[in-house]
């Protein structure tokens, strides 16, 4: 495993702290919902989860609904809100809400930026390789200033095609000018980005940020795992320099 010449990275929850908003996002939103709604704001939350969980669970109308995230939002809303007997009509307005909330409070991760000046400074092609939709996703891209550091962002809504598909990882390469060898992966998510990465000949490393486990029969195993972008990935990258200088 060599000292790579490229590095392409997710964004939400590699990059940018997205389960952080969430949490947060959902905290105010439900409990302004729950008084008129006569609810409790923690047992709708979990309905919610629970419609996550079952509504996410079948990969093959993932690819559909990643890029309609807005609308899967509601429609998970609505039948939780069914399933505890509440006012599904609530739902748009609960889902705008969270929306907002969300973003107001979407912020990079303390190493971020760091981390991408310094890849940078040292000659590392960059990519960002992110799923969703156009608008939402390019929003984050310009909100906060991360354009200037890739030379190549691929968001599924643009591209057509979002991970694991072949399609993304194979234009990437080609745009910075690497072979799959070259190039590693950096992503929370071990089917998208880990299975996606190691399926286009990349190497994968998984980033946990010390909320993650690595489930017992996972869809894809990393090359590595990492907690934060500093230090870990610095050194799994001057061990793979001195693995090149040694032979090993």
């Amino acid at each position: 495993m060599g000292r790579p010449s490229a590095l392409f990275f997710d964004l939400d929850d590699t990059l940018l702290d997205g389960y952080a908003a969430m949490q947060a996002a959902w905290g105010v939103v439900l409990s302004e919902a729950c008084g008129p709604l006569g609810c409790d704001p923690e047992r709708l939350r979990e309905a919610i989860r629970r419609e996550a969980t079952e509504f996410w669970r079948d990969e093959g109308a993932v690819a559909h609904w990643r890029v309609r995230l807005e609308e899967a939002r509601e429609r998970v809303i609505r039948q939780a809100l069914l399933a505890e007997g509440l006012d599904p009509s609530w739902a748009p307005r609960i889902s705008r809400r969270y929306g907002e909330e969300h973003r107001a409070r979407l912020q990079p991760f303390p190493d971020t930026f760091d981390t991408l000046e310094r890849l940078r400074s040292q000659g590392f092609r960059l990519g960002l390789l992110t799923n969703g939709p156009a608008k939402l996703q390019r929003d984050k891209v310009e909100r906060f200033g991360l354009a200037r550091y890739f030379d190549v962002i691929v968001i599924e809504g643009e591209f057509g095609a979002g991970k694991p598909s072949p399609l993304v990882f194979g234009h990437a390469l080609r745009t910075v000018g690497a072979e799959p060898h070259q190039a590693w992966m950096v992503g929370d998510n071990l089917y998208a980005d880990i299975g996606g990465a190691k399926a286009s000949g990349l190497v994968a490393t998984w980033i946990h940020r010390g909320r993650l486990k690595l489930p017992e029969a996972p869809p894809a195993l990393p090359d590595r795992a990492i907690g934060h972008l500093a230090p870990e990935l610095w050194e799994a990258l001057e061990l793979s320099a001195s693995s090149c200088q040694t032979g090993l």
